[in-house]
């Protein structure tokens, strides 16, 4: 297979090292992380940068699209949302680089298996490298940008979150947890002040009419995701709406935190 790739692929250096690692951190192989962000620094990312693409989406968007395709093939035993699956074709890539992309999974997901089912213990090059995947610096590996809620009820925050826009409830109360996509939603009950927050009250919005943050998903097809979502017993403000470069429609969750859904168009040719 490697053979294969290396003769007819046509993904970059940096491209394939960067999948290889997304796969290694999701499969929880430290080894071969160890591995791979030593070949990735190799091919020309910084530490800095291979630390972050272990936990989090690239910096550069298209990119980030294929490695949010290669996270959830390597997670979800091959199978990637149909949202994620468009989101990488509209950033650009090709279905035979989407396909190269599942071959070097495939092949990283071969070798992290075997490593972890022999227990192969790092040396050499890359013990330390593997000891930091482990336990690592926290502030580089673990730190994940949230969305937090305050609702009135959490039951019925989980159960629109799960059941109209298809996120996975990773921890059912105090607080709920989602994850969706690529990020997480986190939702709790309001309170009063506290001594790491002093003066400042948590409550949902007092005016669901005036808003001063939203949601934003960004989605390849916001018209199949607003009758999609509708189905389900969302309650758009309005249909979807063409509005310059991108098509949006809002709605509103439970205690009317408001949501946009934004698909972003292909640029139109400039007239000659």
């Amino acid at each position: 297979m490697r053979q294969a790739l290396d003769d007819h692929g046509t993904l970059d250096r940096k491209t394939r090292t960067a999948i290889l690692l997304t796969t290694a951190a999701a499969d929880e192989c430290a080894y071969t992380v160890a591995l791979n962000a030593t070949i990735a620094q190799q091919a020309g990312w910084d530490e800095r940068e291979t630390l972050a693409l272990r936990t989090a989406p690239a910096a550069d968007p298209k990119l980030a699209s294929l490695l949010a395709v290669a996270g959830q093939s390597a997670r979800n035993r091959g199978r990637v949302e149909e949202a994620t699956w468009q989101s990488a074709r509209v950033a650009g890539w090709t279905d035979a680089e989407l396909a190269e992309a599942f071959g070097f999974v495939g092949l990283a997901q071969y070798v992290d298996s075997f490593i972890n089912f022999a227990e192969t213990e790092p040396d050499g090059l890359f013990a330390d490298a593997a000891a930091d995947a482990q336990s690592g610096d926290r502030a580089a590996t673990s730190t994940t940008l949230t969305h937090l809620l305050i609702v009135e009820d959490q039951d019925r925050t989980r159960a629109f979150y799960e059941q109209v826009l298809g996120a996975s409830v990773v921890r059912e109360r105090d607080p709920v947890i989602l994850h969706f996509h690529n990020s997480w939603i986190v939702a709790n009950v309001g309170g009063l002040p506290t001594d790491d927050k002093p003066q400042v009250t948590m409550a949902p919005p007092s005016d669901p009419n005036s808003a001063s943050s939203a949601l934003n998903v960004r989605v390849a097809d916001a018209r199949a995701t607003y009758e999609e979502w509708r189905a389900r017993g969302g309650h758009f403000l309005t249909p979807p709406v063409e509005r310059g470069g991108e098509i949006r429609c809002y709605l509103r969750d439970p205690d009317g935190h408001l949501i946009e859904v934004g698909e972003i168009l292909p640029a139109r040719p400039s007239p000659r």
